[in-house]
This record gives C-alpha cells, structure tokens and sequence, in this order.
C-alpha cells in the first residue's frame, strides 16, 4: 500500500544541491573536453551544440522554480544580491523559451549578457558567504536579509548563490554551443 509523503524541505534542498553538483561536473568535462571539440569529441559537442537551446532552458527553469521554492516555501529571505540575480534570471525564462519556440533564434548575446552580470553578482556573493569583506553594503536599505547569509550549506559547500553562480555558467557555456551550431543570420 503506498504512502503519500511530502518531501521536506531538508530534502528538497539536498535534491537541488545534488542536481548543481551533477551541473558542475558537467561543466568541468565540457570544459576539459573543448580542445577535442573539432577531432575526438565531434559527435560529443555536435550533440550538445543541438540540444545547448533546451538544456539552457532546462537550467533557467530550474533556477526560476528552485529560486522560488526558497524564499516561497522553504521560507528564506531573498537578500539584495539575489534579488538582483532573479532579475537577470527570470527574463531568461521567455528568451529562451521564445527561441524554443522559434520565435526568436538570436538570444545567445541577450543571455550572454544576462548571465554574465548574474554570474559576476553570484561570484560576489561566494566571497562574501564565505568570509570577503563587503565592497558595497548589501543591505543599506534594511528590507533584506544579509547577502553574507547562509540559509544552509551542502556537502561542505553549496550554498543558494554557489547554485546560481553554476547556472549561470551552465547557461553561458549552452549559449556558447548553441552559437556553435545556430546558423548566422546575415544583416543587409
């Protein structure tokens, strides 16, 4: 007889700390692998340079619905920082989703761009939650939570801005293979 059980936040969490552990190492084979793109690994990245589109979508959907599931469900307070990171994330969402649908093929520069500055914010907020001094004030205006805040910490590392930082890179390197294989559109 099955039961019906709601997974816990505890859960959830070691869940979306697990699946940004498999992305990272994602990353670091692609990463590695960029050399032999063109001799070993062709048939490797020509796949991932056709399916770069949906996979970019794949990982903004899953920083839109894990960004929400935090400040929504699991109750942590979004601080300045990640305010600013759903800004640059959330937009990506349509972009992408668009190019998907064939809308709009060109998005590599919008979410280079987009996921650029998210990076750079997510990169920021590592240094501070793990020990930097503040170069800006974080929360000057006292309505957010401290950006230096750990709401948790899994496997001795992944904490919510070391899980944004990882998909923003995956979405810039899927761009990167996207535009490897989009074909170019010529202006008159």
């Amino acid at each position: 007889m099955p039961v019906t059980e709601h997974m816990s936040p505890l859960t959830i969490t070691r869940l979306i700390a697990l699946l940004t552990i498999v992305g990272q190492a994602g990353l670091v084979l692609v990463i590695l692998g960029w050399p032999w793109r063109k001799t070993a690994l062709r048939a490797v990245y020509d796949f991932l340079s056709n399916q770069a589109l949906f996979g970019a979508f794949l990982v903004v959907a899953g920083g839109v619905l894990g960004s929400l599931y935090f400040s929504e469900v699991a109750k942590f307070p979004p601080c300045e920082l990640c305010w600013f990171q759903r800004i640059l994330m959330y937009p990506q969402l349509l972009l992408i989703g668009l190019a998907l649908a064939k809308k709009n093929r060109d998005v590599v520069l919008q979410t280079l761009i987009l996921s650029g500055l998210g990076a750079a914010i997510a990169l920021y907020q590592v240094y501070l939650q793990f020990g930097g001094l503040a170069m800006i004030p974080c929360s000057t205006t006292g309505l957010a939570a401290s950006c230096s805040q750990k709401n948790f910490l899994e496997f001795g590392y992944i904490t919510i801005p070391i899980m944004a930082l990882t998909g923003f890179v995956m979405i810039i390197v899927a761009m990167m293979l996207h535009r490897r294989a989009a074909p170019t559109v010529e202006t008159e």
